[in-house]
């Protein structure tokens, strides 16, 4: 193929990667890692970043440099956070090309450059305001020069592939692995005549070296006291390596489990065969493909030892190398059927991949945080708490309700008592306590939050929001501020009087009506009563009458009982009516007590057996 033809080749598969990196770019919110990008890396002064969050956050000074000129420059949106990587990751498709073509050839590289473009994985991070994108188009460039450097060995290429490779490590340390595979490269291949490759050992040196004062210089305190654990991946798991990274780096995280447990026995067997033909054609070429994919594989594997950083992503920069194993079986195997029916496996698989991540729910990168935020803020008072369970820097960025917040847990390492005293703190100064999303379960303190909330107060309403779950809890002492009403509404007998009731409007997210109201016990009955909250509407044909939803249950869920409870308190009780069955309408909320075994209710003092709340309309 000509010349001309390939570069417009190049340019169309270039294009085609750029409109699916910009698709629905700003579709999905920002997830936690994203957030805190946008807070403390582009809004922060790159002083203040690079003194007080690089030192806790082990990234090296040009990734908080960049982010924070675009910040200034594009805004922090959505959309703009997440430009800045899906721009930089297109380079890395005529980048692949030509990496591809110097190791293999033009077919090669035309279809790995495809590949590139297509990739679920790189797309996944090309649409998400980190580093990782940016970090292995960079990676792939620097690879390339290196290969021109020790082919031409002048100076100028030394230079070049020297600026790469500190561009591309102080973009992201890890790209360590990737030097370090080089290294390893060159030593084996030029053994023999290695100070004929000096300059680039040299050259490749003074890159690390720069990177570890740089790291000293900004993250050395992570060292000194041991504070950085890692926070993601967990140690390190042998079989995660073939059952997890190979799937995930080759199609992405947007793949029913069950496709990706079996897939890899698949997967390792293409790139293995890849290797049988690029040995076959070129030993020295199937030497560096090698170690250039399993080497960082292997480092990875040696931190995650002593670091939680066993996650696919920290080895991204080996996914150009899977792709050229891949289209090398593509392109050099004989049997026309064979190579065509790889080839639509991977795109039946990639597309498959691509379709999940674009539009199905389940495999969104984040919870809708602002439909929460917009939850909160038509519910939540300024005299409440929002507590954020799962310590989402995302939930931050999207909350504009009235109320504090704050994280609980805020991190995995908080004692359980830290959290339980700030709990009894924050219990004596807000009116309600908020409890919003999940924390992550292999944390040590998960679950203090919720069973500190369960067995010290109470619960008054509970709901999801887009996959959030949303409790509110209030202290089960009565503040003379939640009732209203100066007089009662109702009096039940002799027997007790109805203080106040809400109607909670609108209905929660998960189709349920939320009733509270407030007793005032005059006297003990001989048997238990339980209390009635009825729906009524038009004639129900499903029921027999106008009841078309109801909540039956002992005062409190059980917790006391009308015939002991303590005369003149007052009670506050909690009702859910569920409206799943509900048409559209106007409907009485009623509520009374009655005596489960012979089904007598009490009657009202003027002979009414229930209480009209109030009258709602239903959308």
């Amino acid at each position: 193929m000509a010349g001309r033809h390939i570069t417009a080749v190049v340019v169309i598969i270039t294009t085609v990667g750029f409109f699916l990196r910009l698709y629905r770019l700003d579709t999905v919110p920002f997830r936690g890692d994203e957030a805190f990008t946008v807070q403390n890396w582009m809004s922060l002064p790159l002083s203040q970043s690079l003194t007080q969050i690089a030192a806790i956050e082990p990234h090296p000074f040009l990734t908080y440099a960049l982010f924070r000129a675009w910040g200034l420059l594009a805004g922090t949106s959505e959309f703009a956070a997440r430009l800045l990587p899906a721009l930089v990751n297109v380079l890395g498709i005529p980048a692949v090309y030509v990496l591809g073509r110097k190791l293999l050839g033009w077919r090669e590289g035309l279809l790995a450059a495809f590949f590139w473009a297509v990739h679920p994985y790189l797309i996944w991070h090309s649409q998400d305001a980190r580093n990782y994108a940016i970090w292995v188009s960079l990676s792939t460039l620097a690879v390339w020069a290196g290969l021109r450097a020790l082919e031409r060995k002048r100076l100028a290429d030394y230079i070049v592939y020297g600026l790469a490779a500190l561009l591309t490590i102080s973009i992201f340390y890890l790209d360590l692995f990737t030097l370090a595979a080089m290294l390893v490269y060159v030593v084996l291949v030029y053994r023999h005549k290695l100070q004929k490759q000096s300059y680039f050992v040299f050259t490749t040196a003074l890159v690390l070296l720069i990177s570890l004062v740089s790291f000293l210089l900004l993250q050395g305190s992570l060292l000194m006291t041991g504070s950085y654990g890692g926070t993601t991946g967990g140690g390190l798991d042998v079989s995660r390596l073939l059952t997890e990274f190979v799937p995930v780096l080759a199609w992405g995280t947007t793949l029913p489990v069950e496709l990706r447990s079996i897939s890899w026995i698949l997967l390792c067997g293409i790139l293995l065969f890849g290797m049988f033909i690029v040995w076959q054609k070129y030993r020295q070429t199937a030497v560096f493909l090698g170690l250039l994919t399993f080497l960082p594989l292997l480092f990875l594997s040696l931190v995650s030892l002593c670091l939680n950083v066993f996650a696919p992503r920290y080895v991204l920069s080996v996914t150009p190398f899977l792709i050229l194993l891949l289209a090398s079986v593509v392109v050099n195997v004989r049997s026309y059927l064979f190579r065509l029916g790889i080839f639509c496996l991977w795109a039946l698989v990639t597309l498959f991949s691509l379709y999940g991540y674009f539009f199905v729910d389940d495999y969104a990168k984040s919870k809708s945080w602002p439909d929460l935020s917009s939850y909160l803020e038509a519910r939540a008072s300024p005299n409440d708490l929002v507590i954020q369970l799962s310590a989402d820097a995302a939930f931050g960025y999207y909350y504009r309700a009235p109320a504090d917040e704050t994280a609980l847990p805020a991190s995995p390492s908080q004692p359980p008592s830290d959290i339980i005293a700030a709990l009894e703190a924050n219990t004596a100064r807000y009116h309600s306590i908020w409890l919003v999303g999940q924390t992550f379960p292999d944390w040590p303190n998960a679950g203090v939050v919720e069973n500190w909330a369960t067995n010290n107060l109470q619960l008054v309403r509970q709901t999801n929001v887009s996959g959030l779950a949303v409790q509110q809890y209030m202290p089960w002492i009565i503040s003379t501020d939640e009732i209203a009403s100066r007089q009662p509404l109702a009096r039940f007998q002799d027997t007790i009087e109805l203080l106040d009731a809400h109607v909670l409007l609108p209905a929660e997210p998960t189709n349920q009506l939320t009733v509270w109201v407030y007793w005032r016990p005059l006297n003990l009955t001989q048997a238990p009563y339980k209390v009635f909250v009825h729906l009524q509407g038009p004639f129900n044909l499903t029921t027999g009458n106008p009841i078309w939803s109801q909540d039956d249950r002992y005062p409190q869920n059980g917790r006391v009982s009308t015939t002991e409870w303590t005369l003149a308190a007052i009670y506050r009780d909690i009702y859910m009516l569920p409206l799943h069955n509900v048409p559209p309408g106007v409907y009485d909320v009623r509520i009374g007590l009655y005596e489960p075994v012979t089904g007598q209710r009490l009657k009202l003092t003027n002979g009414d057996d229930s209480y009209l709340i109030q009258t709602i309309t239903l959308p």
